[in-house]
């Protein structure tokens, strides 16, 4: 896929799309994507008279992360356009308001959606009621109409990669809601506050964590685990989306202080930075994989190449994920 060939047709095609009114100009911009990025979408937003632009343009891969890649690199390649004062990545959260959404004569809006919430192996989970009564030949349109109200409430890309199980419930609440229109400050707030994703890197050592795994079957078969509490803050930034990792055998324990310097010395080129932190290590027999969540995974992976030669005794397997939801990482999240 190439973000060069369709910024190319886009901008040839201003022009025509100037004269368009928006939803056919947004048409013609989707009917130029899809040969290239068929997972994503176009969508327009209008400036007001005497801005720049004519219209933001957003691209969307409508909450699907294995495409949240093409949507960045598609957004952090595109050109300066007239018609466009800003191109943007993933929708935004919306004001909300008002507004009410209808459908089959039935209408909900988002005073109608009860939301609490609660901590889920590092993500939110959230449990939903209805503040009204809902026809039973209505509820599954009005569950489809809350999570598309959820999705403009608290933004795709935080709707993606925050929240975790999303429960209609029936019986009346027990804990503490808030309308959908309130919310998006209650889960900004819980997520940096109560699950310490503060964003911020972290200054001075890391705080660890380590503990084992035995298998049900095989007691022999044991996985050690360590895991950087200090990296928790860091979870959900939209500049740490890459898991890098390092595997490497280990036959003595002259190999193992090899692999710690290795790791050491990665660890302080990539945090020196802050382009990098140390995310976990395990060891599997005598594997051991050390793992870091980066921001700029090409780099990070060529000095983990360059790095390697140094340590020649030891065969290093290098490798990467795009992993923006943490989930190598909160997997060891009770």
């Amino acid at each position: 896929m190439s973000t060069d060939l369709f910024w190319q047709a886009l901008e040839k095609a201003q022009p025509q799309l100037k004269q368009l009114e928006a939803r056919d100009a947004m048409e013609a911009i989707n009917a130029l994507l899809q040969p290239h990025f068929p997972n994503l979408a176009a969508e327009l937003q209008g400036k007001a008279e005497g801005e720049a632009g004519q219209y933001d343009l957003i691209i969307t891969a409508h909450g699907a992360t294995e495409h949240f890649q093409d949507v960045m690199a598609l957004t952090r390649s595109a050109p300066a356009l007239n018609l466009f004062a800003d191109v943007i990545a993933f929708r935004a959260r919306a004001e909300l308001g008002d507004l009410t959404m209808s459908m089959d004569n039935f209408s909900l809006s988002p005073a109608d959606i009860l939301v609490g919430h609660y901590a889920d192996a590092g993500r939110i989970g959230l449990q939903l009621w209805f503040g009204k009564p809902i026809p039973q030949d209505m509820l599954d349109h009005a569950k489809h109409m809350s999570f598309i109200l959820l999705d403009h409430a608290i933004g795709e890309y935080d709707f993606a990669i925050k929240i975790g199980p999303v429960e209609f419930m029936e019986d009346k609440p027990e804990q503490t809601t808030v309308s959908l229109s309130t919310f998006p400050p209650v889960l900004d707030s819980f997520w940096c506050d109560e699950l310490r994703h503060t964003a911020l890197f972290p200054i001075g050592e890391n705080e660890w964590t380590g503990f084992e795994l035995v298998s049900n079957t095989d007691p022999d078969d044991k996985l050690l685990v360590q895991r950087n509490e200090s990296a928790m803050a860091l979870v959900g930034r939209a500049d740490m989306l890459w898991r890098l990792q390092v595997e490497v055998a280990l036959d003595n324990k002259d190999d193992l202080e090899i692999a710690r310097e290795f790791e050491d010395q990665l660890e302080t080129l990539l945090t020196q930075t802050h382009e990098g932190i140390s995310s976990q290590i395990t060891l599997h027999g005598n594997v051991r994989s050390m793992n870091w969540h980066v921001s700029d995974v090409e780099t990070a992976v060529a000095k983990a190449h360059t790095l390697a030669q140094k340590f020649a005794s030891l065969q290093f397997n290098i490798s990467s994920e795009f992993d923006p939801q943490w989930q190598d990482y909160l997997r060891w999240v009770s």
